[in-house]
């Protein structure tokens, strides 16, 4: 799977629907979910994602966020970016 720029490999992504994203890249566990606590979005035309990267090795959050985006690849991008993997 590429997302802005980034080459996903199928083998490291566990789950991937449009409202799931669940994978490893790069030693980070991306997580990114509707199935949360956190409300409806600000808008009807958008989805709230639930949007956590976490370092493997350390367990520490380099995003630990919700944002309101069109689609789970929004908010792939999001993350990514978030996390400092991408520019």
């Amino acid at each position: 799977m590429k997302v802005s720029g980034c080459i996903i490999q199928k083998r490291q992504i566990i789950d991937h629907t449009e409202n799931l994203f669940n994978a490893n890249y790069k030693g980070k566990r991306i997580y990114i979910s509707t199935d949360h606590g956190f409300g409806k979005p600000q808008y009807d035309h958008l989805k709230r994602f639930l949007i956590d990267v976490v370092d493997i090795k350390t367990g520490m959050y380099d995003v630990q966020t919700y944002q309101d985006l069109h689609t789970v690849r929004d908010a792939i991008i999001y993350a990514l970016k978030g996390a400092m993997l991408v520019s």
